[in-house]
């Protein structure tokens, strides 16, 4: 099993090496399971420790006998963030979080989107997997199926490290594939889901995932009576001048879509085919 560590459980270490305990129960894969742990053969010194508890920000592992932080530099810069003692971490790229933590954890945010487009038996499309967990939550309401793409690999690399993501990776109902949405969406079969849950970043981030031309291609693949579930997000909030959702809304009626609905609770706008 690999080890996890954040700032909390290197506290928590530091404060029982410091009281001569010599066994520890903790979790060592980020708040899903409770570990004792002999602190008498660690793996890991008190300096790293010390390291790890200043570091509010990060997640690191243990791997070969060193430390490593949760993170790929490349392109840009992708990390794990912790959001909670024992909560799933989010995907932050180049400082911004690709997921809702305000009030809310990563989880529970999944859930209430699968909520509204997986129905048990069905065969879903997900664009923009991310860390999964929209994926997962959408396998535990009973999909028959859920293709899901995502275009960076760099993501998927960190979701194939993360414990809360191992769903994604072990599940045969799952299907990863890594493209452009734009493009791999024009390889499917017309009708060929039941639901679609467009979980697309924020439109500075991926402003081709909001045009007409994409949402008409969501239409085209979607059966008769399918649904989609569409994140938006509140970007700028109430300050801001354009109403991203509206236009969202209005784009995805000039395409077809009808009973088109925002959805307050997890920021999103709801469609049927």
């Amino acid at each position: 099993m690999m080890i996890f560590l954040h700032s909390v459980t290197a506290a928590a270490i530091i404060q029982a090496i410091e009281k001569g305990v010599v066994q520890i129960d903790l979790s060592l894969d980020l708040g899903r399971t409770i570990t004792r742990i002999d602190l008498t053969n660690p793996f890991w010194s008190l300096e790293q420790l010390e390291k790890i508890k200043k570091d509010s920000e990060s997640i690191y592992f243990v791997k070969d006998d060193q430390i490593f932080k949760a993170a790929i530099n490349d392109d840009h810069f992708y990390k794990l963030f912790p959001t909670g003692h024992e909560s799933a971490p989010a995907l932050l790229i180049d400082g911004v979080l690709m997921h809702r933590v305000k009030d809310i954890d990563p989880i529970e945010d999944a859930s209430m989107k699968a909520e509204l487009c997986a129905r048990k038996g069905v065969d879903m499309l997900e664009i923009c997997t991310g860390l999964g967990y929209s994926t997962i939550a959408c396998l535990r309401r009973g999909v028959r199926s859920i293709i899901t793409i995502e275009m960076n690999h760099h993501v998927i690399e960190l979701s194939r490290l993360n414990p809360w993501s191992r769903e994604l990776h072990s599940d045969e109902r799952v299907s990863i594939i890594h493209g452009d949405a734009v493009e791999r969406i024009e390889e499917f079969d017309t009708k060929a889901f039941h639901s679609v849950l467009h979980d697309p970043p924020r439109f500075s981030m991926g402003s081709e995932l909001y045009t007409a031309e994409f949402y008409s291609q969501i239409y085209r693949v979607l059966k008769p009576r399918g649904v989609l579930y569409h994140y938006v997000g509140s970007p700028g909030g109430k300050h801001r001048k354009r109403d991203l959702p509206k236009g969202v809304i209005q784009r995805l009626r000039n395409v077809g879509f009808n009973n088109v609905k925002r959805n307050k609770s997890t920021l999103g706008v709801i469609a049927k085919k």
